[in-house]
């Protein structure tokens, strides 16, 4: 069997990141009382989470030569970066980040910067995207269309001595606009996985209404109904998971692991994802047939490594190991 690896075609920042009192209003100015700069971006970060999970991963990206340091970092985790583009003429991408000191709870502004600039190599996944990829994760922090592109041609991949086409996982966030996710090929994801906001407005970009039960209205929808799993994560709330399961979607409602204390929630749903990436990657290099209880597995790990990720300053610093989190979970179960 082959082993599972991972191609990461997304974003690498940098965090600027601003200790305030509350979130600013509209037309306030208030004082930070501490800053900090740290490694970041949502692909860096679920890059960072798969390395730390022990799977095979490869960042694929682009930083300015303004600051390459963020992929020394993720080397640091076993992540493959040799192939991150560096330009000469654009800046690393930038996140500036509010947390607030009443409840951790954060606001992000992107700086786009060489994330979103054209480089033809990486554009095009014909170059990349091979036999030997068996998942493919990508969010939406550079191009569209760039995007859309490894979408569609993982679609038509197959990895080496497996009948399954590659696994393609999406996180759309930012999100996308109406007409772009109205326009999205949908069929060609495997694992979608958004939070509640962002489940919300999805549906009301497909579907022009909302109710109480978004994500399996969403997966009422044609354009969903091949994906696999349909993920939601709901903060404090846990999270709710609809995986297809010998032909039939099987609805798990997860409670959230408690942390022991929240510091920084930057960082959790990208800990979310890489985690659960890394747990299907698993469950691949096992040629383990999906069971309930495998799934519920893999969503309790993710769960609880991104409950372990608000406990500590940083995006990617605060990823935890596959063995701290196995440590965790052996706790939380006593």
């Amino acid at each position: 069997m082959q082993q599972a690896r991972c191609l990461v075609r997304s974003s690498v920042n940098i965090d600027e990141t601003f200790q305030v009192p509350h979130i600013v209003r509209p037309g306030e100015t208030i004082s930070s009382s501490k800053m900090w700069s740290r490694p970041g971006g949502k692909g860096a970060n679920v890059a960072a989470a798969l390395g730390s999970a022990g799977t095979e991963v490869v960042m694929l990206g682009a930083v300015g030569e303004d600051a390459t340091w963020p992929l020394d970092h993720l080397k640091e985790r076993g992540v493959i970066v040799d192939d991150v583009h560096r330009s000469k003429d654009v800046p690393t991408g930038r996140a500036f980040i509010q947390i607030s000191s009443q409840d951790g709870e954060n606001s992000i502004v992107l700086l786009k910067g060489a994330n979103f600039t054209p480089v033809p190599h990486l554009d095009d996944p014909t170059k990349w995207l091979d036999a030997k990829t068996t998942h493919l994760m990508l969010q939406n922090e550079i191009p569209l269309e760039t995007t859309i592109a490894y979408v569609k041609h993982a679609r038509t991949l197959k990895h080496e001595n497996a009948q399954s086409r590659v696994c393609t996982v999406f996180n759309p966030s930012p999100m996308p606009t109406t007409e772009e996710l109205r326009s999205f090929p949908w069929k060609g994801i495997d694992v979608l996985i958004v939070n509640q906001g962002e489940a919300s407005d999805l549906l009301s970009a497909l579907q022009g209404e909302q109710n109480e039960s978004v994500i399996k209205s969403l997966a009422a929808l044609e354009p969903f109904k091949e994906v696999g799993w349909l993920v939601m994560t709901r903060g404090g709330d846990g999270f709710l998971a609809g995986v297809m399961l010998d032909g039939e979607r099987v609805w798990l409602d997860m409670p959230a692991a408690k942390p022991e204390n929240v510091v920084n929630t930057t960082g959790a749903g990208d800990t979310f994802a890489g985690y659960l990436v890394a747990g299907l990657m698993h469950s691949h290099n096992k040629s383990e047939k999906p069971t309930k209880e495998t799934i519920k597995q893999v969503l309790s790990t993710a769960g609880v490594a991104a409950s372990m990720a608000v406990e500590i300053d940083g995006a990617m610093e605060s990823i935890p190991d596959m063995q701290a989190v196995k440590e965790r979970q052996a706790a939380l179960s006593t």
